[in-house]
């Protein structure tokens, strides 16, 4: 048993030397962004400054600052977060264009932009929005975020103006069957699921 409990533990120690500094790097900034995204962001900013031709780490970096400005901080700082976040958006775009993995986070802020002041940027964001996920779905209409955002911002759309829901209800449906089939390598984008399986329960 000691044996056994030796050998687990020489293979354990030998896949974390086996990491390089930026896999460690981006799996801890990684697991910081459900509970501390504002630490991971900083982090991931971190390894955009050493990793200056990779799209992932400014890429994260828009995530966490986006997922910081849904309005659960005071108004100061969630204008601060969203202008960092259109920052990372910038620079991942430059590195990698016409990704749709970052039309959704442009799509995303957007969002928060109108959650933030919707009489000042209701109507100078929704048509660009809308047109941004439907460039993104042409461009990759089996990407799970591409699908299950679209979706959810069509039925934001329609909410707001009072209509029915139900006929983008599909689209979170298919957006699901996409995550559970969804194959991702390395510290490509995989976060969605949870956020249309909550967006279905409008379709009950």
């Amino acid at each position: 048993m000691k044996l056994l409990t030796s050998i687990i533990l020489l293979l354990s120690t030998a896949i974390c030397l086996a990491q390089t500094p930026y896999e460690n790097a981006m799996a801890a900034a990684l697991e910081k962004m459900q509970k501390e995204p504002q630490a991971a962001a900083q982090q991931f900013e971190r390894i955009a400054k050493v990793e200056k031709k990779n799209w992932l780490p400014v890429y994260y970096a828009a995530l966490a600052n986006i997922n910081s400005s849904w309005g659960q901080y005071p108004k100061e700082q969630t204008l601060a977060t969203m202008e960092k976040a259109q920052e990372f958006i910038h620079q991942a775009e430059s590195l990698s264009p016409n990704n749709p993995e970052i039309m959704v986070l442009q799509g995303l802020l957007n969002t928060c932009w109108i959650t933030y002041d919707g009489s000042i940027y209701g109507m100078k964001l929704s048509g660009p929005t809308t047109a941004l996920y439907e460039k993104a779905y042409a461009m990759a209409s089996t990407n799970p975020r591409v699908v299950s955002n679209r979706a959810q911002w069509l039925m934001g759309s329609a909410r707001y103006f009072n209509k029915d829901v139900t006929p983008y209800c599909d689209g979170l449906e298919k957006a699901v069957a996409l995550f559970n089939k969804e194959k991702v390598t390395g510290f490509e984008p995989k976060w969605g699921l949870q956020g249309a399986r909550e967006a279905q329960k409008d379709c009950k």
